[in-house]
């Protein structure tokens, strides 16, 4: 795959737009680099000074960016439902998540307030687990005390994280966020725990996003938080 090619697959139309422009503006290619998203900005610089060394001309460059942007591109966000099966609603289903879960190749970050004994969702990431993806579960302490056996037997091999417990208040924070997080390359924002009811009978709506940026920047995130003890080992 040409550095042409492999920008266009890797960046968002955002950004190679900011790029471009930074590359006619100041004609320093680590200045350009660093208008990229910052989960994949060495690749970017590191592709750049391919496209450079190829051509030697900075407005070459940019133009081929201008042309990456310019690409139309489907919406990068996509409204997923749990609703009664009702006439003229249609769409994809909070199930969405476990098709999400078994694209993955690299890794997955799933973090839900409480699951249930052979949920989609779980089968799902279990079967992630077997086929060498790493696979990180963030949960609530107190509520999944009791299901906390059943995703280590599910769930052998996954990493298991859950809020730290640092106030000593009666009514102690709460891990009550509910997304999935597939290769760095697509996430999954919902209001549904890991449970059948939420897969197919309770009311929930999320929105899956196939935009890098968006899921480099929440795994990111995650990853600073298990590095300050925000989040810690189960």
């Amino acid at each position: 795959m040409t550095a042409v090619a492999r920008l266009g697959a890797l960046l968002s139309a955002e950004e190679a737009g900011w790029i471009a422009a930074e590359l006619r503006q100041r004609r320093l290619l680590y200045l350009a680099a660093k208008r990229a998203f910052a989960h994949h900005r060495g690749e970017v610089k590191s592709l750049l000074s391919q496209m450079l060394a190829e051509n030697g001309d900075v407005a070459i460059a940019a133009a081929a960016l201008d042309g990456i942007a310019s690409v139309p591109r489907p919406d990068p966000l996509e409204a997923v439902w749990t609703v009664p099966s009702l006439p003229g609603i249609e769409g994809r289903t909070t199930l969405a998540v476990a098709e999400l879960i078994n694209e993955a190749q690299i890794s997955v970050y799933a973090a839900t307030y409480s699951a249930s004994w052979q949920s989609d969702y779980v089968v799902a990431l279990g079967h992630a687990v077997q086929r060498g993806v790493e696979v990180t579960v963030i949960v609530d302490r107190k509520l999944q005390r009791e299901t906390n056996e059943m995703l280590q037997q599910q769930l052998p091999g996954a990493r298991l994280w859950t809020l730290s417990s640092t106030d000593g208040s009666a009514y102690p924070p709460r891990q009550h966020a509910k997304l999935v997080v597939v290769d760095g390359k697509a996430a999954f924002v919902t209001s549904a725990n890991f449970s059948d009811a939420a897969a197919k009978r309770n009311l929930e709506c999320g929105l899956l996003s196939r935009d890098a940026g968006i899921a480099g920047g929440i795994r990111a995130q995650l990853h600073k938080l298990y590095e300050h003890d925000v989040l810690v080992d189960y």
